[in-house]
């Protein structure tokens, strides 16, 4: 039997219409009003997506290389050759460049480029998750990778669901697969997709934990956790990624929860014994615990962003529990404060000598967003809720104002809904002098990230509305 063409596939929606030459019944030719030849609207649709569908695997087709173009295999869809353009090489470096010190890449860059040198080492999918982002990263994309970032971007997401499935349990493989995961959340967030970013965070919140690396342990005998697959004995090195890949999951899943306000994925009443994570590879991870999450001490700056995303992901928590009732407020509101302030507090004051980098920006401004989250619902309700947002907006204008953001070669996309928080603040007070002028250093330095970030421009949009909106009904009606 000769095999069906994919377009022969067309043929098979305008039955209709071929139905309706053969009995020589007259159409208008663009909206059949005969009764054999009208089309309802549900066969209108299922015709749109059969001529979708046609398209896609037609253009399948066209990247199949060597094989007969006329068979579509659905257990691999995609081209089994070697993707041009794609780690090793130029996408590899390019990557490499952006995320060796990045907080959302656990894994040990030297390690990494040797083992992406060799062949059938890494899974597909974290190869084309770095080609993936090299593409969007790149000032050249075109020069970069002979694939435009939706087909990477598709590959990525068919192949991690098909590495995860078909993968071993080895610690390295495990880790791979939660560094995919994360990798896809990160740009599926920075292009503002929360359902996608949600859903891949959450990937990895499971594959963590199915790993057992939240029982990680300060004990240099690590012993294997129950139903984890951490090993008795490992080097330095991958003992710091697994510290390392366990806190990046946590930070991505803040982050998510701080854009899209959904609930956390991370299961924080789960016993949790891992060590702090480092960011310098000489350093040992601290052997502080996750439960001291007060202390700044000694701690590296990842450290100090993953806390503070922490403050921020429970004030949260807290505020989605406790409407506004007025007075009196809770008492677990009064403990709140102080530890945000006693955190905001112990953080590395201001340095005039040197600019503010993004890490400790983004640090501050979580837990700056967090005493707004806190205190913003009651600025009616106490006297003190205002003044106390209007200086915690000012904290992250001073450090913005210190920091040299044309030169950020990767912009953090957190920035945009943690700023756009702080701007609606300040635009609720605009008749103050210190709220303009801070809400200036604002927008300006989202006008700056925007140009990098996708997610930063669309709240700055959003921000920009509001900001004009704000300034019309002081035109109209004054200061309330």
């Amino acid at each position: 039997m000769p095999q069906l063409q994919v377009r022969d596939l067309i043929f098979l929606t305008f039955d209709v219409n071929n139905d309706n030459r053969r009995r020589k019944i007259g159409c208008d030719g663009e909206r059949p009003t005969c009764p054999g030849g009208t089309v309802s609207p549900q066969l209108e649709e299922s015709m749109e997506r059969m001529q979708n569908k046609i398209y896609e695997l037609e253009h399948q087709l066209e990247l199949l290389n060597g094989q007969d173009p006329s068979k579509v295999f659905l257990q691999e869809p995609y081209s089994n050759r070697q993707l041009q353009g794609l780690a090793p090489g130029e996408s590899l470096d390019l990557f490499l460049h952006y995320f060796s010190r990045h907080p959302f890449f656990f894994l040990d860059p030297t390690q990494f480029q040797q083992t992406a040198l060799l062949p059938d080492l890494l899974p597909r999918s974290l190869i084309v998750a770095v080609a993936l982002w090299a593409t969007h990263v790149s000032e050249n994309p075109r020069a970069e990778s002979t694939y435009p970032e939706e087909e990477l971007l598709a590959r990525t997401v068919h192949h991690v669901a098909r590495d995860i499935a078909t993968g071993d349990a080895l610690p390295q493989r495990m880790l791979h697969m939660i560094q995919t995961e994360v990798l896809l959340s990160l740009y599926y967030l920075d292009y503002g997709r929360l359902l996608e970013a949600n859903y891949h965070r959450a990937g990895a919140t499971s594959l963590v934990f199915i790993s057992g690396l939240h029982q990680f342990g300060t004990s240099s005998q690590n012993l294997v956790v129950q139903g984890g697959h951490i090993p008795i004995q490992m080097g330095a090195s991958l003992r710091m990624e697994m510290i390392n890949a366990f806190w990046s999951v946590l930070l991505i899943n803040n982050y998510c929860v701080a854009a899209s306000n959904t609930p956390s994925s991370m299961p924080y009443d789960a016993p949790i014994t891992t060590p702090w994570p480092t960011d310098f590879p000489n350093v040992a991870p601290s052997s502080v615990l996750f439960l001291d999450e007060d202390g700044v001490a000694g701690h590296s700056p990842l450290t100090l962003l993953t806390k503070s995303s922490i403050q921020l992901e429970r004030t949260m928590s807290f505020t989605a529990r406790n409407s506004c009732a007025g007075l009196p407020l809770p008492s677990e509101f009064w403990a709140i404060e102080t530890r945000l302030e006693r955190f905001r507090s112990r953080l590395p004051p201001v340095d005039i000598g040197h600019p503010t980098d993004q890490i400790s920006l983004v640090t501050h401004a979580f837990v700056n967003g967090a005493i707004l989250c806190l205190h913003s619902p009651y600025i009616n309700v106490y006297a003190e809720a205002r003044s106390k947002c209007l200086t915690a907006a000012s904290c992250v204008a001073v450090r913005l104002a210190n920091a040299c953001l044309a030169e950020w070669e990767i912009i953090d996309p957190i920035l945009g809904p943690l700023l756009s928080a702080i701007a609606d603040v300040l635009i609720a007070s605009l008749t103050l002098p210190q709220a303009s002028t801070d809400l200036q250093v604002i927008l300006s330095a989202m006008q700056t990230l925007a140009r990098r970030s996708p997610l930063v421009l669309r709240y700055l949009t959003v921000t920009q509305h509001q900001y004009t909106a704000a300034q019309q009904s002081l035109d109209l009606f004054g200061p309330l």
